[in-house]
């Protein structure tokens, strides 16, 4: 991982940590507030019963609506709750929950839905709660998330949009220590941070999703997640992943940075994923550092994936090992179209058509499992240390 993400996942995850820390400390904080479905609450209201927003939360100088109960829904009904842009002030995040737009410590069942967020420090901040819904709501301009899930679990977060948050942390959305939650047909797009920031957090669904101009889209550093048919455009990159048997299946991705890169875990599958004009590296295995170090994973399988029109090299394997690369596609790169640099690789049934250099660049030692295609490459040999036909 790149430092400057490095930093970034550690200032976030550390800030939700310590939120949630404040709250295992505490316990549920006692607010006074609405408790009824027919009273427009205030800005710091803490509601108990359904409740329906009458008209916009203006200038909340902290918190927006705190969750106090089980099995309740918060209807937006179109409105907005805003908050003033600044630090709550008085308020120690350590010790209670600072400047969020909805906040739920620990209720089940709650659902959010129709209307938008904004200027908070989080938009929606669910810590500790199963079967949590947020549906049809827009967060943005926040400093640090539009939603974050921490410690929690069996959640659904669709038809939502985390965008335009704050330089320099701002995600999309960050979820910390949560599993099986299901993320599908949102849209993340002008965030400084990542569109979708996982952390230690296995089992989730990442589907039909939208992510633009995001840093990158999606940055998994968790296990066992499931990312399919989802679309990245102009992303400073597409997919970075460090972790174990994850899956990342059917995505299509144009114009990004980079376009999916393994960074290092086991047992990984990249598979059927097309990947056009990004402005680097297409899909690639391992990282190499300016010290020379470079980290991989093991196990990884890499299959019928199409790389197209890329300025570097379309598939790149840095580092690891055992890795496989079968079926896939690489065309009009400008660089080769397979430079593999770890001799435990094994390359089958691959093509590589009119790159700019080999169609396939393979170490001494690769295995070659046969089957590799290679025509129309810049350089006349077409492909070094494999067969190809």
């Amino acid at each position: 991982m790149p430092v400057r993400l490095r930093l970034h996942a550690a200032a976030a995850v550390f800030l939700v940590l310590a939120a949630a820390l404040a709250l295992t400390v505490l316990g549920l904080l006692t607010l006074d507030g609405a408790e009824a479905a027919n009273t427009q609450p205030k800005c710091g209201d803490t509601i108990t019963a359904d409740t329906r927003l009458d008209g916009d939360l203006v200038d909340c100088p902290n918190n927006g609506i705190v969750i106090g109960a089980d099995d309740i829904t918060l209807d937006l009904n179109g409105h907005r709750i805003d908050g003033d842009g600044t630090p709550a002030a008085g308020c120690n995040p350590r010790k209670e929950p600072c400047d969020n737009g909805v906040f739920n410590d620990g209720h089940d069942g709650v659902t959010v839905e129709r209307g938008s967020l904004r200027d908070f420090a989080i938009g929606v901040f669910v810590v500790g709660a199963r079967n949590d819904r947020v549906l049809d709501v827009s967060s943005k301009q926040n400093e640090f998330f539009g939603f974050t899930f921490s410690n929690a679990a069996r959640g659904l977060i669709r038809d939502s949009s985390g965008s335009d948050n704050i330089a320099p942390e701002g995600d999309g959305m960050g979820v910390f220590g949560s599993h099986d939650l299901r993320i599908v047909d949102n849209t993340f797009r002008n965030n400084p941070g990542p569109g979708i920031h996982l952390a230690d957090s296995p089992d989730n669904l990442l589907r039909g999703n939208r992510f633009s101009h995001s840093s990158p889209g999606i940055l998994m550093e968790a296990d066992r997640n499931r990312v399919r048919r989802n679309r990245f455009d102009r992303n400073d990159g597409g997919i970075i992943v460090s972790g174990r048997r994850n899956v990342i299946e059917r995505n299509r991705l144009f114009r990004d940075g980079h376009g999916i890169g393994i960074e290092k875990g086991r047992r990984n599958l990249v598979a059927r994923n097309l990947v056009i004009d990004p402005r680097g590296r297409g899909i690639s295995l391992g990282l190499d550092f300016a010290d020379g170090t470079s980290i991989g994973g093991v196990d990884n399988i890499v299959r019928r994936n199409e790389v197209r029109g890329n300025a570097g090299d379309a598939f790149l394997v840095n580092a690891g090992g055992h890795n496989l690369l079968k079926r896939n596609v690489a065309s009009r790169a400008k660089g080769d179209g397979f430079d593999v640099e770890s001799r435990s690789t094994k390359l089958t049934k691959n093509r590589a058509r009119r790159n700019a250099d080999l169609g396939i660049d393979a170490v001494q030692g690769a295995t070659d499992g046969g089957g590799n295609r290679a025509r129309g490459n810049g350089d006349a040999r077409q492909c070094v240390n494999v067969k190809c036909h």
